[in-house]
């Protein structure tokens, strides 16, 4: 059997390391814009490529209900609370609003997942895979938190 040289393995690491650098599982990210209708958000990642640039914007990331629920109850309960919590006055009760919104500006983690979402929806169960070979593919990005 034939004994692989040094210079075999460093090539073997660089090619699984330039593959590995592609493989995305976890971003931070910047919303540049986000639809509360659709509950989608475009993102700007941002961590920069080996070589110094920004990576590009990711369209449409699905925002969940456990990220966005937050806001659309202080929607709704805003303006419940306005009439009988007035904002200023001794013994009264300020009403503090989240922290942080689904907002342009807000920074957010996104993960990637392993396959290609196109034939998921949300409550069937089992799902087959699409004859697309996506994988870790930044087009299947789902926000999990805001930071």
């Amino acid at each position: 059997m034939a004994k692989i040289t040094n210079p075999y393995k460093k090539a073997a690491q660089a090619i699984a390391q330039a593959a590995s650098r592609d493989n995305h599982n976890c971003l931070v990210g910047k919303i540049v814009k986000y639809d509360k209708i659709a509950h989608t958000a475009d993102v700007q990642p941002l961590v920069q490529d080996l070589s110094g640039d920004k990576m590009g914007i990711i369209n449409n990331v699905e925002v969940p209900f456990s990220v966005y629920w937050v806001d659309e109850v202080w929607e709704h309960i805003t303006g419940y609370l306005a009439p009988i919590c007035p904002k200023d006055g001794p013994g009264t009760t300020k009403v503090t609003p989240p922290p942080k919104k689904l907002v342009k500006g807000t920074e957010v983690t996104m993960i990637i997942h392993d396959y290609c979402l196109d034939g998921y929806q949300v409550g069937k169960g089992y799902f087959e895979r699409e004859d697309d070979p996506r994988e870790h593919d930044l087009n299947d990005a789902i926000i999990v938190a805001i930071n």
